[in-house]
């Protein structure tokens, strides 16, 4: 026997007793594996799990996971970095990788009856759960690659879905205490990136955002379209009130500092700073439809009744556009007011404090009304004022009668011509009244009144309205304060602002 053979056959051995020893470990762990799996998930359906004992990694094949009203499906979930020790002595499950490709998620909501029994099983097999799951699981990272997520009603209709997402989630624990708890489980940090999202947001419009991405910290929004799904002829049909059809494009939208929590059983979410870039909202109402007759909340009561809590110290609005369009009248064009060039900045937007003293909401904004005319708006409340108190004041520049014809004529089928050189109000309240004065400088102010076919003047009543209109002056510091305005509670908070300016400014040319 040579020095070759001498010193291979020694290597052979030693390769061989490995391999044993090998298929040996990799047959042993996966048994253990697969008897914990269906132990501690036994709706978990998979085809195959392979073991590589030495590699340190595993994979399951053909995954199908089916728990309460969620199905997740895969072809390939990859482990690696299982910390062999404690599997063997513990069964605790300590991984250092979870890699799941090209996922697909989707959750289906039951329908009401269903789903009472749904949450009732779910809550007792938590319970169960949470008493059995004496072992600890532990993963240093989970990444989800190349997703997809449906969420459906009842009926099987979409009312959420992304077309591709990826996700990974930072120092993962879970153990007995943790998961009795709201969120079932402790995390260092995650990341969500998502493109192609679409949401059902009512039965008359939906919701696309080109991309989306999400950290525990910050998340950021881009493309955002919120429109109808009928046009402004098609839309009425749709519903049997008056509703407000809304179009809204977004650049983007930033979030700054926020956080995720839980403060006694409420669901609660703060940011210190939420900036919308560049937004164009419109909004076009038909009022020849039946009255909306139920009672609208004001705005503190909208907040304060939110199911969740809520905090954001700062929103800011960036060069964004308002257009409110109105039909008013059968075979007429439609009123619009415009606000264009809105910078805004609302402060304390809570329902909570953290301190015994409830902060004021507060909100400033410019714009140019009717592409003209300056206007500064300072509006006030406080949220945990069960009467709803407010304060609102401002002021606008120069704004001409042909500007202001583009409502007036659809809604009062009347004329200007002149120009108000300057406005300045002041008005506070409540939810039932509220009180205060305005202030309008004007010059060559002078009406026409129409026919009814809104295209003629009528000569006598133009004439009969002129009288009593003053064509030059100034209301004057005091000449509307201590007007009172009761509110009409089937209009919203902007009917009301108007309704208190369209006293005073009444009183001012008459």
């Amino acid at each position: 026997m040579n020095k070759k053979t001498k010193v291979f056959i020694p290597i052979l051995v030693v390769v061989i007793v490995l391999l044993v020893v090998g298929l040996f470990l990799n047959s042993f762990v996966e048994k253990k594996a697969i008897s914990l799996l269906n132990e501690q998930l036994p709706e978990l359906k998979f085809e195959d799990l392979e073991v590589r004992v030495f590699k340190n990694e595993a994979e399951l094949t053909k995954i199908d996971l089916n728990r309460g009203e969620v199905n997740i499906q895969s072809e390939l979930l990859k482990v690696s970095g299982l910390n062999y020790w404690k599997f063997l002595t513990k069964k605790d499950i300590d991984l250092n990788h979870i890699e799941i490709n090209d996922p697909k998620v989707v959750y289906q909501a039951k329908s009401s009856g269903k789903k009472s029994l749904t949450k009732t099983n779910s809550a007792s097999k938590s319970s169960s759960n949470s008493e059995k799951l004496t072992k600890k699981i532990s993963v240093k990272e989970i990444v989800l690659n190349h997703a997809k997520f449906t969420l459906l009603d009842s009926t099987s209709a979409e009312k959420i879905r992304v077309k591709n997402f990826d996700f990974q989630l930072f120092a993962l624990k879970i153990d007995s205490s943790s998961v009795s708890k709201k969120i079932p489980f402790h995390f260092k940090d995650f990341a969500l990136k998502a493109d192609s999202v679409f949401l059902k947001v009512d039965e008359r419009h939906v919701m696309n955002v080109a991309a989306i991405e999400i950290h525990e910290k910050k998340s950021s929004l881009k493309g955002l379209k919120l429109g109808s799904i009928y046009s402004k002829s098609e839309f009425q049909e749709h519903t049997p009130i008056e509703k407000d059809r809304y179009n809204l494009l977004v650049d983007s939208i930033a979030i700054e500092h926020q956080d995720f929590g839980f403060k006694s059983d409420s669901l609660k979410y703060r940011a210190s700073r939420f900036s919308i870039h560049h937004a164009d909202f419109e909004i076009y109402r038909d009022k020849t439809q039946p009255d909306d007759n139920t009672v609208k909340p004001m705005y503190s009561e909208m907040l304060r009744k939110l199911p969740f809590l809520l905090k954001i110290d700062t929103l800011n609005v960036d060069n964004a556009r308002i257009v409110y369009e109105e039909r008013i009248k059968a075979g007429r064009s439609s009123g619009k007011v415009i606000f264009a060039k809105v910078q805004g900045e609302i402060s304390n937007l809570t329902n909570f404090s953290d301190s015994t003293e409830f902060p004021t909401t507060r909100i400033i904004a410019e714009a140019d009304f009717m592409d003209q005319a300056a206007l500064q708006l300072n509006w006030a409340f406080k949220v945990n004022n069960p009467s709803d108190w407010f304060s609102v004041s401002g002021n606008m520049g120069t704004l001409s009668a042909q500007n202001m014809n583009t409502f007036l004529t659809p809604g009062m089928n009347v004329k200007a011509k002149g120009d108000i050189t300057s406005m300045i109000f002041n008005f506070s309240g409540n939810r039932n009244v509220a009180t205060g004065g305005l202030n309008i400088a004007y010059k060559d102010f002078k009406i026409e009144v129409l026919k009814n076919d809104g295209t003629e003047k009528s000569g006598f009543l133009t004439t009969i309205a002129n009288i009593f209109v003053k064509h030059n002056g100034e209301s004057g510091e005091n000449v509307n304060k201590g007007l009172e305005i009761e509110r009409d509670k089937t209009k919203s908070f902007w009917n009301y602002l108007w309704s208190c300016i369209k006293k005073g400014a009444l009183k001012t040319f008459t």
